[in-house]
């Protein structure tokens, strides 16, 4: 239950708006960014912030003030743990910052979830790829893609 603390007033707002609303935020972000990193290898920085206005007006929406202050944590988490795979090249940093503002608009769980599944696939067509080609893939994978296709695996598995 969401309420406006600062009017003195306990006006619930609807959570499954809010939920359609960041899925929906989520899809177009993973959707533009796939896009842009099939034909560049990067996801543009106008994109990322977009996606953290887009977090921050949930935010802003659900807990008001108070809001601002989660939409920060939401945001610094990911890029602190996930920094060590960047630096390791294991993952891009378009795809960490893909990670943040996804945390912005869902919750921890949600986050970490996709995390887990978006690996499992990149590692299942990794695997796929070095058997069909017979040896070590040489090139990078397009990382976004694996987000994007977890994500939408973990809306069906929820829905």
């Amino acid at each position: 239950m969401l309420c406006n603390f600062l009017q003195g007033e306990f006006i619930i707002l609807p959570e499954m708006e809010v939920k359609k609303t960041s899925t929906f935020l989520i899809w177009s972000i993973l959707t533009t960014g796939c896009l842009f990193d099939a034909r560049d290898y990067k996801i543009p920085n106008e994109l990322i912030l977009l996606g953290y206005v887009g977090g921050l007006l949930l935010n802003t929406r659900s807990y008001q003030l108070m809001g601002v202050a989660f939409f920060i944590g939401k945001a610094i988490w990911p890029i602190l743990l996930l920094s060590l795979l960047n630096l390791a090249r294991g993952l891009g940093a378009g795809d960490v910052k893909l990670f943040s503002v996804m945390s912005t608009m869902v919750g921890a769980a949600d986050l970490v979830t996709t995390f887990i599944y978006s690996v499992m696939l990149a590692g299942v067509i990794a695997i796929g790829l070095c058997i069909k080609n017979g040896h070590i893939v040489k090139r990078k994978l397009h990382y976004s893609y694996y987000i994007a296709a977890a994500f939408f695996l973990l809306q069906y598995k929820q829905g």
